[in-house]
C-alpha cells in the first residue's frame, strides 16, 4: 500500500507516523511530491512502477485500487486505469456523488469484503 495526497508530504508523513501507520505503507507521497495532483494519473502511475520494481512483478493499473474519500481520488483511478473505492466515512464523501466510484465503502472493514478478502485471512 501507499499513500497519495495532495495535502503538502510532509504533514502527510508526520500524520501517518503519529498514528503508527507508516509501517503499511512502501510510499507516501503528497501534493508537492510531483509536477501535477491528482486527478492527474502521474503519481498513481509512479507508485505503480514503483511498486513493480520493489516486488519484482509487473503491476498494471487495471490491478489496482484506489481508496478514497473524493470525487478527485476516484478520477485519479479512472485516469491511471485503475479501479476505485470510495470511502463515505472521509472528509468529502458528498462529492462521490460527482463521480461515482466502482464500489462504495461505508467503513474500513468494507474494504475486505470489496477484496473478497474474509477477516480470518487478514
Amino acid at each position: 500500500m501507499a499513500v497519495l495526497t495532495n495535502k503538502p508530504v510532509h504533514p502527510s508523513r508526520d500524520i501517518c507516523d503519529h498514528f503508527g501507520l507508516s509501517r503499511f505503507f512502501f510510499r507516501n507521497y503528497g501534493g508537492n511530491s510531483f509536477h501535477t495532483k491528482k486527478p492527474d494519473p502521474h503519481g498513481l502511475l509512479t507508485l505503480i512502477t514503483e511498486a513493480s520494481a520493489l516486488f519484482a512483478q509487473t503491476i498494471a493499473p487495471s490491478d489496482t485500487i484506489m481508496v478514497g474519500d473524493t470525487d478527485i481520488d476516484v478520477l485519479t483511478a479512472r485516469n491511471c486505469g485503475a479501479s476505485s473505492i470510495g470511502c463515505t466515512f472521509g472528509l468529502k464523501p458528498h462529492s462521490l456523488e460527482a463521480a461515482p466510484p466502482d464500489h462504495l465503502a461505508h467503513t474500513p472493514a468494507d474494504w475486505l469484503t470489496i477484496l473478497g478478502i474474509s477477516p480470518e485471512k487478514s
